[in-house]
């Protein structure tokens, strides 16, 4: 069945499915960005609107708080290592949340997938670089320092 524009999330409607989703894994909301501090990260998620369509990116930075001492709030373009949430369309995973084509269960869906590989355990850098070293293609947006930082490099 096709969907019609008026069977579109709305905007309002996908940015609290994800709000209240992080707040349930203690993310605190500041400004734009959702938070969670912890002892040696500070993990950060942000939404980015496409310039081309009616969608958006989840992106998700992490600060290794050894390396950013002074960075309070950070913003995830700020991450050390930053990544993007993927969703599943039309039977394949892409990074780009399409209001259009989502429904609120497949944004709950992903939110539980990217949660269990970005979020749940990554309480340490030591977990930080085992998600590295199980997803090397991260490599890519890890800053060279952070590299260094980890042994990566």
């Amino acid at each position: 069945m096709l969907k019609t524009y008026t069977d579109m999330i709305e905007l309002k409607t996908f940015k609290k499915i994800v709000g209240d989703y992080l707040s349930g894994k203690e993310f605190l909301k500041k400004g734009s960005y959702y938070y969670l501090f912890l002892k040696e990260l500070i993990i950060v998620i942000g939404f980015q609107k496409s310039n081309y369509s009616n969608g958006y990116y989840i992106n998700i930075g992490y600060i290794i708080s050894e390396l950013n001492p002074n960075l309070l709030l950070p913003r995830d373009v700020d991450g050390d290592i930053r990544a993007r949430f993927s969703i599943e369309s039309d039977g394949e995973k892409i990074d780009f949340f399409d209001l259009y084509k989502i429904t609120n269960d497949a944004v709950v869906s992903s939110l539980e997938e990217n949660s269990k590989l970005y979020v749940t355990g990554i309480t340490t850098v030591e977990n930080l670089r085992l998600l590295l070293e199980k997803n090397p293609i991260m490599l890519y947006q890890t800053k060279l320092v952070a590299k260094q930082f980890l042994n990566l490099e």
